[in-house]
């Protein structure tokens, strides 16, 4: 911003009058060549921090509640299999030990023979199966939400480019004659 010189004898605190308050006003314009909206790598940026944050900055509000939904939901879909994986841990442990304690009972007592015959007891396999298709579950959520936080970050990219772009077309409809009519602007010079 560029800031013309007041009178050097007036001090800040002093009233200005209408004069140097127009002066004052047409020295504070924005210079040419700089947008309203954040540069595409800012938005960029911003978009891939917080999903939508971009977007925002570049007006496309539709768009950037679209992308912050979808990463709140993939987050909230990670936090819930993450504690499913929690829940099926701590059931495989207490499987575990309940069929090692039958065993050492029975006066099994090395552990390699007790790791294999763990292996066999039908129910820690079902819990040992349901765990290891926690963690999938676990790292397909991961996957989501990273792929949705760059995919946000990306469009923001794109919106930023195209955020003074001119709408190319039009479609309006008459409702009383049931016309449409059809315009496209093609910016010349």
């Amino acid at each position: 911003m560029c800031i013309s010189a007041i009178e050097p004898d007036r001090l800040a605190g002093q009233e200005a009058g209408a004069a140097d308050s127009t002066q004052v006003a047409d020295s504070l314009t924005v210079p040419e060549g700089v947008a309203g909206g954040p540069s595409p790598a800012g938005a960029f940026l911003r978009g891939s921090l917080v999903p939508g944050w971009g977007h925002a900055a570049s007006g496309s509000l539709t768009r950037g509640a679209f992308y912050f939904g979808a990463e709140s939901l993939a987050g909230w879909m990670l936090y819930k299999t993450a504690r499913r994986l929690g829940v099926a841990r701590e059931q495989a442990r207490l499987w575990e030990e309940r069929v090692t304690a039958r065993l050492m009972m029975d006066g099994v007592t090395d552990p390699m023979e007790i790791e294999t015959l763990l292996g066999e007891d039908e129910q820690v396999a079902r819990f040992r199966g349901l765990v290891n298709a926690r963690e999938e579950q676990r790292e397909d959520w991961f996957a989501v939400a990273i792929f949705t936080l760059l995919l946000s970050g990306v469009d923001a990219f794109v919106s930023a480019h195209l955020q003074d772009f001119p709408e190319p077309l039009t479609i309006e409809g008459d409702p009383a004659g049931g016309g449409v009519e059809v315009a496209v602007r093609i910016p010349v010079g």
